[in-house]
């Protein structure tokens, strides 16, 4: 009769567990914030977990890109780009070359419409014309945690408040990891 009581307190425990693990989303499912060129993104979007899947079946396109690059004028820039089937996120930070904490609060056009724009975020629909951006009204900040030019590792964390002109529409990016290598 033990057996059976220890059976009976056993199955329910078992369901428990379980249906605490599925039901792990957030925080918990974003990628952890690493420095080691690990080429890893993801963050929050309106507190739904988003990580990158790549430009879907066929595109070619893979789930992140970026790091340190040099602009044409000699400028050290990092650019993180990140991309799922229908939508993708950027972040550009100007001149940046250590660790430190970044806003991101200018009014800017985003690349490649601009050539040299100011530091941004921007979150991209369907296309490159449908996006929500940082400005002076809706800003971010960057912290760079790791910069490493000579083995072109960069990484950090974000969050940004996003606004779409077109509609006046207003999304938060938070919880945000990065960690790039530039190959």
């Amino acid at each position: 009769m033990k057996s059976l009581t220890k059976i009976f307190l056993f199955i329910p425990l078992c369901f428990l567990l379980l249906s605490n693990s599925c039901k792990k989303t957030g925080i918990n499912s974003l990628p952890p914030a690493t420095q080691t060129g690990a080429n890893t993104f993801g963050c929050l979007v309106n507190g739904k977990a988003w990580i990158p899947t790549g430009g879907g079946v066929g595109s070619g396109i893979n789930p992140t890109s970026g790091g340190f690059y040099v602009t044409p004028d000699g400028k050290i820039n990092i650019y993180i780009k990140a991309y799922s089937y229908n939508d993708y996120i950027d972040i550009y930070l100007k001149q940046i070359t250590h660790p430190g904490t970044y806003y991101l609060n200018k009014n800017t056009g985003v690349s490649p419409n601009f050539v040299y724009p100011e530091s941004y975020g921007a979150y991209f629909i369907n296309s490159a014309s449908d996006y929500f951006v940082t400005d002076t009204a809706h800003t971010g900040i960057v912290r760079i945690t790791y910069a490493d030019t000579i083995n072109t590792i960069a990484s950090g964390t974000f969050e940004m408040k996003l606004y779409r002109k077109n509609t006046n529409e207003v999304i938060n990016i938070t919880d945000g990891r990065f960690d790039y290598r530039t190959h």
